[in-house]
């Protein structure tokens, strides 16, 4: 008995050395962690590696002479942040400023802001290969911003793109 115990053991050490390794990238392609948000009704996610934190909106102050997506600015610990509505850059319904609102800071080559959201999800796993490709009847954000849309209608938005988008850039003089 002894004998095909150790022949059993010999044996499950071998397989277990020989055996693949499976990973859920290998099934399902490249994932990204992302973070789940709410925009007027709709449900958006970005890429969690260019979010550097989660705010509360407060004392917030408005400019002067900037478009009306710019909702103002944020003081973060000692740097100050511009805040961006994305239903009004994007043409979404508006839904009004509550408790729940929160301030996605982002960042990317240099570029750091502030994003108003509704309300935020939570974070999930999105796969790349599992996403739809970009359907103009689903929203009114440009194709340019989403990366893709998952099977539940989760918009995927390219949040890379829209950080180095030519209308954030403004040089206007009073």
């Amino acid at each position: 008995m002894t004998n095909i115990n150790q022949k059993k053991k010999i044996l499950k050490e071998r397989a277990d050395l020989l055996k693949i390794q499976i990973k859920k990238e290998d099934i399902f392609g490249e994932i990204i962690e992302g973070l789940e948000f709410i925009l007027a009704d709709e449900r958006y996610a970005i890429d969690s590696t260019y979010v550097s934190e989660v705010i509360p909106l407060k004392d917030l102050t408005s400019l002067p002479c900037t478009p009306d997506f710019i909702l103002g600015i944020i003081n973060v610990r000692g740097k100050i942040l511009s805040v961006v509505d994305l239903k009004k850059f994007f043409n979404l319904p508006e839904k009004g400023i509550t408790n729940l609102n929160r301030v996605i800071i982002v960042k990317h080559d240099g570029i750091e802001l502030g994003i108003l959201a509704d309300e935020i999800a939570g974070s999930m796993q999105i796969y790349f290969d599992k996403l739809q490709s970009k359907i103009s009847t689903i929203t009114e954000v440009k194709d340019d911003f989403i990366i893709g849309i998952t099977e539940d209608r989760l918009i995927v938005l390219d949040i890379k793109e829209f950080l180095l988008n030519e209308k954030l850039i403004i040089n206007e003089e009073v």
